[in-house]
């Protein structure tokens, strides 16, 4: 582990927990100066954002390119933010692993290969690692996701963020580590002294892909009970609506649900385009 001390890594922590007013609390706690300042209003105005909370970020300055990329956010990953982040990836910018995490967001899995770039920037920050490590697995590429797991493990230690990401690659992998993740998902909930939609929603999924659906339901509902518009929660009970038989009613309920509070949700678009390609087939063979 580097001797450096990192005044944010509780919130840091939290925030990837997605224990946001727990995260807000760590931060308010942290008397920040200089470029500290920057990275502490950074996490911050993450927690606020992901919370749905916009309003305040109209409040910061444009500058410095932290900030300026930090306004990117609430659009990230279309050609508008592509657009604008471009001028601000200079030598100096990138520099700092905390604009290169932001940044990174900004492009998105739309443009994965750029925002891996950025981050490979910082290979001993164990955000801009775990951030790699969740664009690789959306592309697919589980065997380069594990090898950075593997290459962190030298340094990270047993850092909630590096379990994190060997979690999610748990998941991607199958077999034998459905049970791993569960494990570091239920360890991270204790940890935290707290649930959170996104951790009752990891712990859902291993628990699915352990064929303990009942269970998974109840994780699910206590987690919609949280964040009743909650997009991974809806998704994920979609699943688990499948899978248990429910009626179509129910299903239907929590798709249409999905589609009209997060319409550009991975499952919503996934859906989205199964049913077009069925149309198609549909199509061909009734001419």
């Amino acid at each position: 582990m580097t001797d450096h001390i990192d005044d944010f890594y509780t919130a840091r922590n939290l925030l990837y927990l997605g224990a946001y007013p727990q995260a807000l609390a760590a931060l308010s706690q942290v008397h920040a100066l200089g470029s500290q300042e920057a990275e502490q209003q950074a996490l911050k105005h993450r927690a606020l954002l992901l919370q749905g909370n916009t309003t305040l970020l109209a409040t910061l300055p444009g500058t410095p390119a932290l900030y300026a990329a930090l306004h990117l956010l609430p659009k990230r990953g279309t050609m508008e933010a592509v657009e604008e982040i471009t001028p601000l990836l200079t030598t100096a910018n990138l520099a700092s692993p905390v604009f290169a995490a932001v940044a990174a967001q900004v492009l998105g899995a739309e443009h994965a290969e750029e925002a891996l770039r950025v981050l490979a920037m910082h290979p001993k920050s164990l955000e801009c690692v775990a951030l790699s490590v969740a664009l690789l697995l959306q592309m697919n590429r589980a065997d380069m996701a594990q090898k950075l797991v593997a290459k962190s493990r030298a340094w990270a230690e047993d850092a909630p963020l590096a379990q994190l990401a060997e979690a999610w690659v748990d998941l991607h992998v199958g077999g034998e580590k459905y049970t791993e993740a569960s494990y570091i998902f239920e360890e991270m909930a204790q940890a935290v002294a707290t649930e959170t939609p996104m951790l009752l929603n990891a712990r859902a999924v291993a628990r699915m892909h352990l064929g303990q659906v009942p269970e998974a339901e109840e994780l699910l509902m206590q987690a919609l009970g949280m964040h009743s518009n909650h997009p991974d929660t809806l998704a994920n009970l979609v699943v688990c609506a499948n899978l248990t038989a429910k009626p179509l009613e129910v299903k239907a309920r929590y798709l249409a649900q999905l589609r009209d509070v997060a319409p550009g949700h991975p499952f919503v678009q996934d859906l989205a385009a199964k049913d077009a390609e069925f149309d198609q087939l549909a199509a061909k063979f009734s001419q």
